[in-house]
C-alpha cells in the first residue's frame, strides 16, 4: 500500500515538474505580469492584519502578530528590494549604452 502511495506521489510530482502549476498571482503595476513578491506581500499584510483583529477582540487567536509581522517584514524585503535591483541593473544598462564604444582601429 506505501508502495503504491509512493508512486503515485512521484508521478504526480513527475507531472507537475514536466508541465508546471498555474498559480494565481498579482500582476505588477510596472510590468504588468504575476508578481511572486507582490503576492507574498499582500498575503503577509492580509496575515497582519487578521493578527492584529485576533489580538484586538481577544477571542480570534488564529494568526500570532509576531509570526505574521515576521513574514511581512521579509516578504517587503524582497518585493522592495528585487525592485531597486532592477532599477540599478537597468540604470548601468542606460549608461553602457550612454558611453561612447571604442571603435577599433587598423594599427599594424
Amino acid at each position: 500500500m506505501l508502495q503504491e502511495l509512493y508512486k503515485k506521489v512521484l508521478k504526480l510530482t513527475a507531472m507537475a515538474n514536466k508541465y508546471g502549476i498555474n498559480f494565481p498571482m498579482v500582476k505588477d503595476p510596472k510590468t504588468g505580469l504575476g508578481s511572486v513578491s507582490l503576492t507574498l506581500l499582500i498575503i503577509s499584510s492580509i496575515m497582519v492584519i487578521l493578527g492584529l483583529v485576533g489580538k484586538w477582540s481577544g477571542r480570534l487567536g488564529i494568526v500570532d502578530i509576531n509570526n505574521s509581522l515576521e513574514f511581512f517584514y521579509a516578504s517587503s524585503a524582497l518585493y522592495f528590494g528585487r525592485s531597486w535591483v532592477s532599477k540599478s541593473q537597468t540604470d548601468d544598462k542606460l549608461k553602457q549604452l550612454a558611453t561612447p564604444q571604442d571603435e577599433p582601429t587598423d594599427e599594424k
